[in-house]
């Protein structure tokens, strides 16, 4: 982590050390406008995450803003399927921020769903439930936090762009987009079980720009649904990512690395046999 403490976490966020927020992130493949929908959707296209053109992914790591309108901490990741160094620690990280995240959007502009999507939720919907609830329970006992960590995972939006094709849902429209992703789910034996909730907002764009006014809606209802994660003071959010960065911080060899799964066990857990492990 390049922030020292939790003090120096809230003064680079520019917020107040008893304003409760909540964390909203997103995730997607590289290359598919992340940071370019945080900054319209949340920064009326001011650019608080840096963008570019180039072939490279601009976004490297992980960065953070605070919006004082919505009073919430907005988390910009490094896209999936981009050519990275250190692979395994930037994938690890990633569920790191979504264990603290209140709502993740996922992102694509593919203009079909493809499997990869259905692929990381649900790779990281089993990763959360194996190795972080417990973890989370945790570091409330071990901080003496006076507002508990929920164990259940975020929320989960998933905002669809195209262009040549129909939204998800358009020509079934007796039946709600995110009954067919559960079927998608279903059809691929795969079970997101960790979320809270998985919902649909998709655009299709003819002429641009993209029209994010949905996705935004889509966020704010979230937002003011309290019942399962309340907001809760930027101190305690550091806390959280420090506890996890420490606990799951070991080094990842290149033979340990599972393309089967985004999130494979040797990202959580000691690689090393000793006596007392057997």
């Amino acid at each position: 982590m390049q922030v020292a403490d939790e003090e120096e976490f809230i003064q680079k966020l520019g917020c107040k050390t008893d304003e409760n927020l909540k964390v909203v992130s997103i995730f997607g493949n590289t290359g598919d406008g992340k940071s370019h929908t945080l900054n319209h959707t949340f920064f009326y296209g001011h650019e608080v995450f840096k963008t570019s053109p180039a072939q490279e992914s601009c976004t490297v790591g992980v960065w953070a803003a605070y919006d004082p309108v919505r009073r919430i901490v907005v988390i910009d990741t490094e896209g999936l399927l981009g050519a990275t160094a250190n692979l395994g620690q930037r994938t690890r990280l990633l569920l790191k921020v979504l264990a603290i995240s209140d709502i993740i959007i996922y992102r694509t502009r593919a203009d079909r769903l493809h499997n990869d999507l259905f692929k990381f939720l649900s790779d990281a919907s089993e990763a959360y439930l194996k190795h972080f609830t417990k973890e989370l329970k945790a570091t409330t006992a071990r901080c003496g936090l006076d507002v508990p960590l929920s164990t259940l995972g975020p929320s989960v939006v998933i905002f669809h762009e195209t262009v040549h094709t129909k939204l998800l849902g358009s020509d079934r429209p007796s039946e709600m987009p995110e009954k067919l992703l559960q079927e998608r789910f279903r059809k691929l034996s795969r079970f997101p079980e960790a979320f809270c909730s998985i919902q649909y907002t998709g655009t299709r764009t003819y002429n641009p720009p993209t029209d994010f006014s949905g996705v935004l809606q889509t966020i704010e209802q979230q937002l003011n649904n309290n019942a399962t994660r309340s907001p809760r003071p930027p101190g305690i959010i550091f806390k959280a990512l420090k506890a996890l960065s420490d606990r799951f911080n070991g080094e990842i060899a290149d033979d340990q690395m599972a393309h089967s799964c985004f999130f494979p066990d040797e990202y959580f857990t000691c690689s090393c046999t000793c006596l007392s492990c057997g």
